[in-house]
Order: C-alpha cells, then sequence, then structure tokens
C-alpha cells in the first residue's frame, strides 16, 4: 500500500504578495490622513494663536482715548513727541499713537517679550474713515477711526482684527 500525502491548506505565493501589497496601500493611507490631521491641527493652532495676540493688542488699544486732548497738532496720526521713542508702548495714550506700530516678536505695553512669541510679528494700521463708508479711507479727521491689527508667523497673515474707535 502506497501512501499518499495528505493536501494541507496553505497560502500560495501570490496570495502572500496581494496581501502584502493589500497593507502596504492600507498603512500608506492611515499614515497620510494622520499627516493630514496633523497639519490641520497645527494650522488651526496658529491661527488660534493670532487670534489671541490680536485681541491682546486690540483690546490695548481701543481702551485708550481717541485723540490726545493735549496733542499739538490734533488729526495727525502718530505718536506725539515723547510717546513712543523708547521702543515701547508705554507712553500711548490714544488711538493714533498706534499708526503703523510693528514688533516682532510680540511684546508687553513695557516692552517685555511675550513668552514663547519666536517667529511672531504683529503690525497696527490706523486710519481716519469716513463715517458712512468705513471701508474708504479719509484724509481728514472726521470722527472715526479704522484699527485694523495683523498678526503673522513666519511672515504668513495668521489673523486680522478691525475695530472702529469713534469721537466721543
Amino acid at each position: 500500500m502506497t501512501r499518499r500525502r495528505q493536501q494541507q491548506p496553505s497560502f500560495t505565493l501570490t496570495e502572500v504578495v496581494v496581501a502584502s501589497v493589500i497593507v502596504g496601500v492600507m498603512l500608506v493611507a492611515a499614515l497620510d490622513t494622520l499627516g493630514a490631521a496633523r497639519r490641520s491641527e497645527r494650522i488651526t493652532s496658529e491661527r488660534a494663536r493670532g487670534q489671541l495676540l490680536a485681541q491682546e493688542l486690540m483690546s490695548e488699544i481701543l481702551a485708550q482715548a481717541y485723540e490726545d486732548p493735549t496733542a499739538a497738532l490734533p488729526g495727525v496720526l502718530g505718536p506725539e513727541a515723547g510717546e513712543g521713542g523708547s521702543g515701547n508702548r508705554a507712553g500711548f495714550d490714544d488711538v493714533d499713537d498706534y499708526y503703523d506700530w510693528a514688533d516682532s516678536p510680540p511684546k508687553y505695553k513695557d516692552g517685555t517679550p511675550l513668552p514663547d512669541a519666536a517667529g511672531w510679528s504683529r503690525v497696527v494700521d490706523v486710519h481716519f474713515v469716513f463715517p458712512y463708508a468705513v471701508d474708504n479711507i479719509a484724509l481728514v479727521d472726521l470722527g472715526v477711526k479704522r484699527i485694523t491689527v495683523t498678526v503673522k508667523y513666519n511672515g504668513v497673515a495668521k489673523a486680522s482684527l478691525v475695530a472702529l474707535k469713534t469721537k466721543p
């Protein structure tokens, strides 16, 4: 009697290769999805940080008076003599003192750098605008100033806030 060897079920080389390719494609797709999620999280985090930096500075600006009552030349934008020469905003006492203000990295009002703010910058624009068309810049003071705070990270704008301040 001859004995026959029983065939046991097994995978062929082709099946192993196909299974490996499928697992590899799924792994690449999963890693790509993970990378996209991480990028999205970073972008959201940068936008949120930019918004906070813009809000902090805008709150400071809006707390100031509309104009300096002791200004020698009312209706002129920018800090008056002695208000902004120290490299900080401690002497700023009205909204238009922030005209063309920029700091990189962002600093507190006394000039102390904010922690973990490397790569960030803030720019402020203050303009006279028409009361009935606040998108249009006026050449003279008509009782409304438009303040724009733009925050950038590594030169890319991450947040921008616009507010209006009116003459009391």
